[in-house]
């Protein structure tokens, strides 16, 4: 079931990801959705292998949690940084990150019921502290790569 659950949702966002309008660019998509898999596949391993906070499937490293994450991470970079609301009110930009830390949550507790990820010493509860900032790690990333580029064009 947990296999199954995977695919099924990791088809659901890579769907949603290439069906959602494009505001930043392709090379903007591909460094920042590489950025959020490797971060998170790191953070997983430290929080899963490590400190065993949380089980992802089975123990060990499987393959369809894995693609999973990778899609997941990449799939959720993409709707996040398309959807963001750059050159609104801070306010806005709040509410947009607290919206979607909403979301992040209730994908987790249905991964959770379809147990998909298994809780150890981890509690859903964390993980609505921890995504408002991860969502702004990723914006912060993504401005970062923007300067980066503009600064090596002006070279």
């Amino acid at each position: 079931m947990e296999t199954i659950y995977s695919y099924v949702s990791s088809v659901v966002l890579a769907f949603i990801a290439y069906k959602i309008p494009k505001k930043i660019k392709p090379y903007e998509i591909y460094a920042t959705s590489l950025f959020s898999t490797l971060f998170g596949l790191l953070v997983d391993s430290l929080l899963e292998t490590k400190y065993r906070l949380y089980l992802l499937d089975k123990p060990g490293i499987q393959i369809p949690p894995l693609v999973a994450q990778v899609v997941f991470y990449a799939a959720t970079n993409v709707i996040i940084l398309n959807s963001f609301p750059y050159h609104k009110s801070t306010k806005r930009k709040i509410v947009y990150i607290f919206c979607f830390t909403l979301l992040a949550v209730a994908f987790e507790f249905i991964s959770y019921k379809f147990k998909f990820i298994k809780y150890n010493e981890w509690k859903i509860g964390y993980s609505a502290l921890c995504y408002p900032f991860l969502i702004y790690l990723l914006v912060i990333h993504f401005r970062f790569f923007q300067w980066l580029v503009k600064r090596t064009k002006s070279s």
